[in-house]
């Protein structure tokens, strides 16, 4: 039986119908600049205005992509088992001791820290999408576990 069972996941994207609504105002907002733009003679100007809202659909598409990863640390007795899922399926998984494994947040320049679990000559960084702060209260639920 786990201790703690601790699922880190990514904020949620914007949801599709919202994400259709951006991306449908600024479709709305270039196609006038568009041909106010074809009426001045600057046409050179409207494939520019194609790649902007490509790169806006992409940009979409890859935050929903990312936000399907998520980290999972279960603290059990006798181990602590560390889970990253990859958006795309790929699954890494560690199981450490849990009498040698300690947790570490680096304080970096104000206010950036990483969240570290260690074991011997192991270092996992764990919660890198998190926030510092949001980083800081898994670091004190993961510290009061394994101490």
């Amino acid at each position: 039986m786990d201790r703690l069972d601790l699922t880190l996941r990514p904020p949620p994207p914007l949801g599709y119908k919202h994400a259709l609504i951006v991306i449908g105002a600024t479709a709305l907002v270039m196609a006038f600049a568009a041909v106010r733009f074809w009426f001045l003679g600057a046409w050179l100007v409207l494939p520019f205005l194609a790649i902007d809202l490509a790169l806006l659909i992409w940009a979409f598409r890859a935050s929903a992509r990312g936000s399907k990863a998520f980290e999972r640390l279960r603290v059990g007795v006798s181990e602590v088992r560390f889970d990253r899922v990859a958006p795309c399926g790929a699954m890494q998984s560690w199981t450490l001791p849990r009498n040698w494994t300690r947790v570490q947040l680096e304080k970096l320049s104000p206010p950036t820290n990483r969240l570290w679990l260690t074991h011997k000559d192991r270092k996992l960084l764990i919660g890198k999408h998190l926030s510092a702060r949001e980083r800081e209260d898994v670091y004190g639920l993961i510290r009061r576990e394994l101490s």
